[in-house]
């Protein structure tokens, strides 16, 4: 069976929500997005918290899935990590928490993500994508019960698994932009015709 292009649109926050609807807008109301929403809130002004839930429930009742992206989208650099973890937090702008954690701190940092969550009281998280993709999280969102996960190359679901190639410009120099929009526009045209090729993710962020 041919799926259709997965859509995301990453770090959805009560700071940027209302530059993430207006994006939105302007496309198909066709198109179903993966909401990538990170749970942790601060101190939010005002109305704020209020605005930001509603606008996560509207999401819902128009079809789009909301899934939970990490816990701050920052890391805690008070946390042991790997050579290799340390090494992509200065590339990533310290913004893959999970990256070269061990599984006891993985976890912990998870269900800290988890009950902050449970604040939004917008329903159950559809599934867990970690900051920048980086954490080995696959078998520890299993057990507690996601019904969804992808890492960079992969995607995951009670079906099953599925290779797909994610097409993202964020972090990326201003000259290399228009090569990967070229690419994800080929890309596009070749999997409408080749069945076998992996599914693409077409993935925005509010930058």
């Amino acid at each position: 069976m041919h799926c259709s292009p997965v859509y995301e649109f990453h770090d959805v926050g009560v700071g940027n929500f209302l530059q993430i609807t207006a994006e939105l807008q302007k496309f198909s109301k066709d198109i179903k997005w993966n909401l990538m929403v990170i749970p942790f809130l601060g101190e939010p002004e005002g109305e704020a918290l209020e605005k930001f839930t509603a606008e996560l429930l509207k999401w819902k009742k128009e079809g789009h899935s909301l899934y939970l992206h990490g816990y701050k989208h920052k890391a805690d650099l008070s946390l042991k990590r790997s050579l290799l973890g340390r090494l992509v937090l200065h590339f990533t702008n310290f913004e893959a928490e999970f990256a070269g954690l061990s599984k006891e701190d993985s976890e912990m940092l998870l269900q800290k993500a988890m009950q902050a969550w449970q604040k939004l009281d917008v329903g159950e998280a559809q599934g867990f994508v970690a900051p920048a993709w980086y954490g080995r999280l696959l078998n520890l969102c299993k057990s507690l019960g996601f019904e969804h996960y992808s890492s960079r190359f992969i995607i995951w679901s009670k079906k099953g698994f599925r290779f797909s190639i994610p097409f993202s410009t964020a972090g990326l120099p201003g000259i290399i932009i228009p090569f990967v929009n070229l690419c994800e526009k080929i890309y596009l045209r070749l999997y409408r015709t080749f069945n076998f090729l992996p599914v693409p993710r077409i993935v925005k962020h509010p930058v």
